[in-house]
């Protein structure tokens, strides 16, 4: 008898002839929608955040719903506090649990208020209020700046989310950029607050190592499908100014590099598309989280491209499917307490 590999894959998630049409006119559309459009770093950071909030790009902008809600929390620095964002499910009644949500943007772009549509979604499936950080975003705060301000609304939703919000804290995530720095939130948390315990990590096509994996350089398309090498190239070097390759791989700034064993790690659905140039730091990440003990769910999505988990999930079938995903993951985890 052959023998069977430890580590087991479904290949057929990666092959071409998996991709959906619809997948495929979608991509293409993307492509072509954004063709010839300057970057971010040629027009500048500020300006750029203005324009995608005005729809002055060529994606549309978004959408900020009148049912979410503003605070803030205090921050480390005297005077200072971190601006906040909540929604809750549409539906009546109590809410299960508090889910803190670190927004996308290559931590130079976006804001605690650019992805309401998503996390009403999330609130929804899920039964759970979803508290948006406005964490300090490149190059004006360069790292670890943006980081902390996480660490510290982590910290304060520890101690107020039963209170405020009538629900614990139960669970951490975001999207790119975002999902890198829920990682490391949660990395900060097992270290620094042994005593309090996750259920659950919902990581999308995050940024794991700020040094690059080869998918990053190996990643091609005919034009720009929403994030290249150049793109993550320019929101790294914003994040972090004049750090060496070795030096962004620090686990403080690339948690891939994390000494895992010996953690009581939460269990992390990590989700990714095949036409995503991250899509080697969702696989690793996923694999090293299962190799030190952890509950690792990755799945995998044809075909999808970088972001397409925000993308309107009536009319885009890896959208409905990663929030359907999503929202089941939450379910079966509210109440829990981590990897026991």
């Amino acid at each position: 008898m052959p023998p069977h590999s430890d580590l087991n894959i479904d290949a057929s998630r990666f092959k071409p002839e998996a991709v959906s049409e619809s997948t495929r006119q979608m991509n293409e559309a993307l492509m072509q929608l954004t063709k010839g459009q300057a970057g971010w770093w040629q027009i500048g950071a500020a300006k750029y955040r203005e324009m995608r909030r005005t729809g002055q790009t060529a994606l549309p902008k978004p959408v900020f719903l009148d049912s979410a809600e503003t605070f803030s929390v205090p921050s480390r620095e005297e005077g200072r506090d971190i601006p906040c964002r909540i929604l809750k499910p549409d539906t009546e009644g109590q809410v299960k649990a508090v889910y803190m949500h670190l927004h996308s943007g290559g931590w130079a772009l976006m804001s605690e208020d650019t992805q309401d549509s998503l996390l009403q979604n999330i609130a929804n499936v899920a039964n759970v209020a979803v508290v948006s950080i406005g964490y300090r975003l490149a190059p004006e705060f360069p790292f670890p700046k943006g980081p902390e301000d996480c660490f510290d609304a982590a910290e304060w939703l520890i101690e107020h989310a039963q209170s405020k919000f009538g629900a614990r804290f139960q669970f951490l995530g975001g999207e790119s950029a975002g999902g890198h720095l829920a990682l490391l939130t949660a990395l900060y948390l097992l270290k620094q607050k042994p005593s309090f315990s996750l259920s659950g990590l919902v990581l999308n096509f995050g940024a794991f190592d700020l040094s690059f994996l080869p998918q990053v350089q190996h990643h091609k398309t005919p034009h720009v499908l929403v994030l290249d090498q150049e793109t993550m190239v320019h929101f790294v070097e914003a994040a972090c100014p004049g750090l060496s390759v070795d030096q962004r791989r620090n686990p403080s700034i690339s948690p891939f590099y994390e000494d895992l064993r010996g953690l009581k790690l939460p269990p992390a659905l990590f989700t990714c598309g095949t036409e995503d140039c991250l899509l080697d730091d969702s696989v690793m990440m996923a694999t090293k989280w299962q190799m030190s003990g952890g509950e690792g769910i990755l799945k995998i999505f044809p075909g999808a491209p970088h972001g397409f988990i925000l993308f309107p999930p009536a009319t885009v079938e890896s959208a409905k499917e990663g929030l359907a995903i999503m929202g089941e993951f939450l379910r079966d985890r509210i109440g829990g307490e981590g990897n026991k």
